[in-house]
């Protein structure tokens, strides 16, 4: 990875990335990135409520078209807020499925990631009877476990930081601890130069 660190709104240098926000369905990561966007002076922004805002419903959009659509939708997205400098200084927030598009994966490579781990006793309250995220439909828990299970390994590849959000954690405690590894990074990358920043997350 070699992904450019952004540094907070007010810094001198001009930011260059984003961070992504990666995890499962109902993990709270747009809620992390609208908290960190209020209290750490980063934009925010969230994939689907782009395509929202764009395509319209997302249930609808799976209803009409069927998910490969909806997944080339989502991928055109990640790409061109990855592209747009006018996010450079965002927290970006994406679709739990989107890390799963090889050409989003690909991409989130090169990118700084935070992954928003969680669990089932944490998301359960949160999906029980849903019926407005077609992924999780007929069955919300089951179909949750399933595809958390089979798109994890892909979240750990990614993460260059690993957020806990278990146990129902408040907003503010993941968002301290988020901001405290960013903070950790900017010091690396001032005192090292030209420090791969991705590959300093790792170490």
């Amino acid at each position: 990875m070699n992904a450019q660190f952004p540094a907070p709104a007010d810094a001198a240098e001009t930011p260059q990335r984003p961070v992504v926000l990666i995890g499962p369905m109902a993990a709270g990561k747009s809620f992390l990135a609208l908290h960190m966007s209020k209290f750490y002076g980063y934009d925010f922004v969230d994939a689907d409520q782009v395509i929202v805002s764009r395509y319209g419903v997302i249930s609808k959009i799976f209803a009409e078209h069927g998910e490969k659509y909806f997944r080339d939708l989502e991928a055109d997205t990640v790409a061109e807020i990855l592209r747009d400098p006018d996010h450079a200084n965002a927290i970006f927030s994406v679709g739990g499925g989107a890390p799963t598009t090889p050409s989003t994966r690909e991409l989130l490579r090169h990118e700084l990631v935070a992954y928003l781990e969680v669990d089932t006793e944490t998301v359960l309250p949160r999906i029980s009877g849903n019926r407005t995220r077609p992924m999780l439909q007929p069955d919300p828990e089951r179909r949750w476990q399933e595809l958390y299970e089979s798109r994890r390994a892909c979240y750990e590849e990614l993460a260059d930081i690993t957020l806990d959000g278990r146990g129902n954690r408040p907003v503010a405690e993941i968002g301290a601890d988020l901001e405290a590894e960013l903070t950790r990074l900017r010091s690396a990358r001032s005192a090292g130069g030209t420090t791969d920043i991705t590959q300093e997350a790792q170490a």
